[in-house]
């Protein structure tokens, strides 16, 4: 059994992580001298006359772990629930935003413009609440202008899970591309722009 790897091409100067799966493949052809890609960088499947293979399969690490910011209007309860939640799908956060955390309204966008993170999470509080704070933390979120860590090319997926009442609102700042996790409706991913 062999197998292949190769440096991530996920970042500038090539942004294509198939670059990288390629060079992999490569290096597996090399070991064997079977040939599994076509003259144009295409897996041959099926196997047929001592070339391409049945199976394929790729596996990536996560450049490290998935990187979250997570967002919630009061720092001891919707934000921490947040970063609970984060945590508790592996996440490593690197960063808690609240109204109340102390900093004013341009460190926060400073600090989520320059942490790239790869996902952002926001949070509010109870259905019918108040949505002014909430509306205000997307203010921010859309003034930093967040970008993926990796790859200049991907969309920065943005998970919002709140006040139903304040949907509207947010997906109107944010963009229709954000996925949402209220009133037990189920939860895509989509992008924030």
């Amino acid at each position: 059994m062999v197998s292949g790897k190769a440096p991530t091409t996920v970042e500038a100067p090539f942004d294509d992580v198939r670059m990288g799966v390629r060079n992999a493949i490569r290096e597996v052809e090399e070991l064997t001298e079977h040939q599994i890609l076509s003259k144009d960088d295409e897996i041959l499947v099926p196997y047929k006359k001592g070339k391409g293979v049945d199976l394929y399969c790729t596996t990536s690490s996560a450049g490290g772990g998935l990187q979250m910011m997570v967002a919630g209007v009061v720092k001891t309860m919707t934000a921490e629930s947040a970063n609970r939640a984060a945590l508790g799908a592996g996440a490593i956060v690197m960063d808690i935003m609240a109204v109340d955390d102390g900093r004013v309204d341009y460190q926060k966008i400073k600090r989520t413009r320059d942490l790239r993170p790869d996902m952002i999470l926001l949070a509010d509080g109870t259905d019918g609440g108040d949505v002014k704070h909430l509306v205000g933390m997307a203010q921010m979120i859309k003034a930093a202008d967040p970008k993926p860590r990796l790859g200049q090319s991907y969309t920065l997926p943005l998970v919002y899970a709140g006040n139903k009442d304040a949907w509207n609102l947010i997906e109107e700042l944010l963009g229709s591309g954000l996925a949402r996790a209220v009133n037990k409706e189920p939860l895509a991913r989509k992008s924030l722009y």
